[in-house]
């Protein structure tokens, strides 16, 4: 699973299920990561308290 990360928002995406609901747009793309790493993804969510996107996850 592919992982798109927006550091302006905190929050992560699940790429295939991304879409206009995420508002990805109104991040400039400096602010985003591509990441294949789930264990990345979990450390962010739990040390720097990230959040999975409710559009992406639900």
């Amino acid at each position: 699973m592919k992982f798109l990360i927006d550091h302006t928002t905190q929050k992560i995406h699940r790429t295939p299920f991304a879409g206009d609901a995420c508002e990805l747009r109104t991040t400039p793309l400096e602010q985003r990561e591509g990441s294949h790493d789930e264990n990345y993804v979990n450390k962010l969510v739990e040390e720097k308290k990230y959040q999975k996107c409710g559009h992406c996850y639900d």
